[in-house]
């Protein structure tokens, strides 16, 4: 436990919080409600009154499992267009900026998330004029992300701008925690210092996850998939993923009446591929909203074999977050992008998966032969990813990586 002489307070700032439903507000609302009891340290959260979904406003303030909520008002333009997204950011900017001025004390701890983007620039300019500590926690990296998805023209000067701003919130933070090696190697090469640096894993907030074995799984024969080889992708499926080798796969086995795509989830890419499917009348691929979480272990355990995927650009700048959910239940595991990527490097160091580049369609499709005959199995693997998730992607280690980076600013005079 935090021991502290004054209650002092660490104030974490993101768009959404509980009950919002979105990944961010998942993770942070999940860590918060885990550590609050055990630091001597109250606990605030800045988030806005709208959801991911911007289907309704919530209260402007509620304390929530010992947890003190403060709820911005923003617009509510939503995501449908850039210009509407741009002036809900704007808003939440400015409500953070001039709340945080009366939140924050001397000696607090803020720390940025990365919804939205570069608001870790606010609170550096809030925690300098207040004399409070700082810590960064990177999700993703923005503007690079928008580049690597061809968003923003990295030699555009607004791009210049933005990177300059969100650089200098990470050099002066007084930690940055990443979420994966790739992602600290990135920061190295911006300059930030070594010892402003920890790596905090993602981790999978299904508190009872579990393999169902396919004799136990009622969804098999609900969804008509009783003696399928089941290949899934389950998540979001938007630009951030590989999407012409998914359409090839398909293609390859559009004739094969014993394989069926599952995708669970949805996105940009997720709409293009339902569109695909309908246009060349290819009747094996299966769209299923995204499930509830009573269902999530049934859902996840119907593969075959799972699709996680990332354009080689975007490494070190973000990691998907579907893999720590299926980790969590030992499910198989193929990995589509950079060989040499987070992902990759985890399953090829400790043998718990399959990782091609994307380009190696022919040799996938020897893989997703080989377990369909049964000549290949993924068995070993399997257990081998249970063994490295108890073993390094449990929430306690994440809860205690935290406890240590809150001690550790705290102490610091």
């Amino acid at each position: 436990m935090l021991k502290t002489n004054n209650m002092k307070k660490v104030i974490f700032i993101n768009r959404f919080f509980y009950p919002d439903q979105s990944a961010t507000s998942q993770i942070l609302s999940d860590l918060l409600f885990n550590i609050v009891d055990k630091i001597d340290l109250e606990m605030h959260v800045v988030a806005s009154q709208n959801t991911y979904l911007n289907d309704k406003q919530l209260a402007a303030y509620e304390k929530i499992n010992g947890v003190h909520v403060h709820r911005m008002w923003v617009t509510q333009f939503g995501r449908a267009n850039l210009i509407g997204r741009a002036f809900d950011y704007v808003s939440f900017y400015l409500s953070t900026l001039i709340f945080a001025l009366r939140l924050v004390k001397q000696g607090d701890i803020v720390v940025a998330k990365t919804d939205p983007p570069v608001i870790s620039f606010v609170v550096y300019l809030v925690t300098r004029l207040k004399n409070a500590k700082f810590i960064n926690w990177i999700q993703d990296l923005f503007p690079e992300v928008a580049a690597g998805l061809g968003m923003i023209n990295n030699n555009a000067i607004h791009y210049k701008l933005l990177k300059k701003i969100k650089n200098i919130s990470l050099i002066s933070a007084d930690m940055n925690v990443v979420i994966g090696s790739r992602m600290r190697d990135h920061l190295l090469k911006e300059g930030i210092e070594e010892n402003k640096i920890s790596i905090v894993d993602n981790w999978s907030i299904n508190e009872s996850a579990q393999y169902i074995s396919k004799t136990e799984n009622y969804l098999l024969n609900d969804w008509g998939l009783a003696n399928k080889f089941v290949i899934e992708y389950s998540g979001n499926f938007g630009r951030a993923h590989e999407y012409t080798v998914i359409e090839k796969l398909v293609d390859a086995y559009r004739q094969d009446d014993k394989v069926v795509f599952l995708f669970i989830g949805g996105g940009k890419y997720c709409e293009d591929l339902k569109q695909y499917v309908e246009l060349n009348d290819i009747q094996n691929v299966m769209f299923k909203p995204y499930q509830d979480k009573s269902v999530l272990n049934y859902s996840l355990s119907l593969a075959d074999m799972h699709i996680i995927s990332l354009r080689k650009e975007l490494e070190g700048l973000i990691v998907p977050s579907k893999f720590y959910g299926l980790a969590s239940i030992g499910a198989p595991i193929l990995f589509i992008g950079d060989t040499d990527g987070e992902i990759s490097r985890t399953l090829i160091k400790h043998d718990c998966g399959y990782t091609f580049l994307p380009d190696e369609v022919d040799k996938i499709c020897l893989l997703i032969d080989g377990l369909k005959s049964g000549e290949t199995t993924t068995n070993a693997k399997r257990l081998n990813l249970s063994r490295l998730y108890n073993s390094q992607y449990m929430p306690v280690n994440a809860y205690k990586k935290w406890m240590n980076i809150l001690e550790k600013i705290n102490a610091v005079h």
